[in-house]
């Protein structure tokens, strides 16, 4: 996936089916690049916590690469 310098673009880093069905229901442009990460939740780790830190590591992932 390239994207042009400096402009903003939407990156799903996610293979869920679900998601890109509500981006596309948005009418949202996107690119689908899913991130190899653990989803295993960490010990004692809220929900909260877990979908936040999530999201952190698959944006990472995805912008690393």
């Amino acid at each position: 996936m390239s994207r042009a310098p400096g402009v903003a673009s939407l990156v799903l880093a996610s293979a869920s089916p679900r998601r890109r069905r509500l981006l596309e229901q948005l009418g949202l442009r996107f690119d689908v690049d899913p991130a190899d990460v653990d989803e295993t939740a960490l010990p004692n780790e809220t929900a909260v916590a877990h979908v936040e830190r999530l999201a952190r590591e698959k944006a990472a992932a995805v912008a690393a690469a």
